[in-house]
């Protein structure tokens, strides 16, 4: 098993199986969105919202067969959702569809050629990740395009190129903002700040990079411009950094792939000053998963895998204290995101 497959073609998704948390919006508390498994071999899933008591559980997306849903990101309005629909065969694609599951459209250009297992072609970029723009109007998101590099040694795969993108919800207006090096690693999870002037992401190192497969949050202007680390790496930070809704702090957890059993969650701020542990699970416990803050910024929305390894939804204060569980279902729930009341 390759620790990390990068999608060309037939290649498995880009997202781990925990499903990041997105963009939280400002404003008066509403639904939480996540994902929902429904098997065991995690091939099937589609969008779910529900209160934030764990009541009023819904299911928005109803993906075809052979297709299934990456977890999604509320617009600041509360009105929508923005996701990744992931086919069994071929490139994700970004769609948005309204919060009562209705309106459902495509973002991103539809896949023209025929992708190969070597090569992602141009035309048929793999788009992954989206969170909307402050505006409502427009979605960041990661595409994976070009050739398919096997680093043996390491077990190790990934696209020739990895770049955060933006685009409008209608489609128009599309542009790269950041793009790595050939074959130097992978960016994830791009999410703009809520005044709309800084973009967070996530970049894993190849074995190209230094040092080698390591991964840290990164900061750059909305432009991308100064773009700088903000967390050390050997933190192993990611898995969908969320901003507060006031833009002074960032949340994360740390040990992403490497020790999930012994993550926990920190806030640093966007320079990178006054990281700090918020969390205080036991030093080997059930994993803990994605993330996000309340729109009030009182409250933390999270996933954390059970006994078995199910994911469920548990809610504590924004200071790591009082954690409990609010959604304890059968299937594998994770990729948290807590929206908005509707205005």
């Amino acid at each position: 098993m390759f620790k990390r497959l990068a999608l060309a073609g037939a290649i498995a998704a880009l997202a781990t199986a925990s499903g990041a948390a997105l963009a939280t919006p400002p404003g008066s508390n509403g639904q939480i969105t996540f994902r929902r498994y429904f098997n065991a071999e995690q091939s099937k899933s589609a969008v779910f919202t529900m209160n934030a008591d764990g009541s009023n559980v819904r299911q928005i997306t109803h993906p075809p067969p052979r297709r299934n849903d990456e977890p999604a990101d509320w617009a600041p309005d509360g009105r929508r959702l923005a996701f990744a629909r992931n086919p069994a065969k071929g490139p994700h694609w970004i769609s948005v569809v309204n919060s009562d599951g209705t309106g459902l459209v495509r973002v991103t250009p539809r896949c023209r050629k025929k992708p190969t297992f070597k090569r992602v072609p141009r035309g048929c970029e793999d788009d992954n990740e989206p969170s909307f723009a402050p505006d409502n109007e427009r979605v960041t998101f990661v595409r994976a395009t070009g050739r398919l590099k096997l680093f043996k040694k390491f077990e190790y795969e990934l696209n020739e190129h990895s770049a955060i993108a933006i685009i409008g919800v209608d489609g128009s207006g599309e542009r790269e903002i950041l793009r790595l090096p050939r074959f130097a690693g992978t960016v994830h999870y791009p999410q703009l700040s809520p005044d709309g002037r800084l973009i967070v992401f996530e970049r894993v190192n190849s074995p190209l990079s230094k040092p080698r497969l390591a991964r840290a949050l990164f900061v750059m202007n909305a432009d991308g411009s100064d773009l700088h680390r903000i967390t050390p790496w050997m933190l192993h930070a990611g898995d969908g950094a969320d901003w507060a809704p006031d833009g002074s702090r960032l949340l994360f957890r740390s040990k992403v792939e490497v020790a999930d059993e012994r993550s926990q969650f920190y806030t640093v701020r966007p320079d990178g000053t006054g990281l700090t542990r918020i969390s205080d699970f036991k030093f080997t416990h059930r994993p803990l998963l994605s993330a996000t803050f309340s729109p009030d910024g009182r409250q933390i929305v999270f996933a954390r895998a059970d006994r078995t390894g199910r994911g469920d939804i548990w809610i504590m204060n924004a200071d790591g204290s009082d954690p409990h569980p609010v959604l304890q279902a059968k299937p594998w729930d994770s990729g948290v995101d807590w929206g908005a009341a509707p205005r």
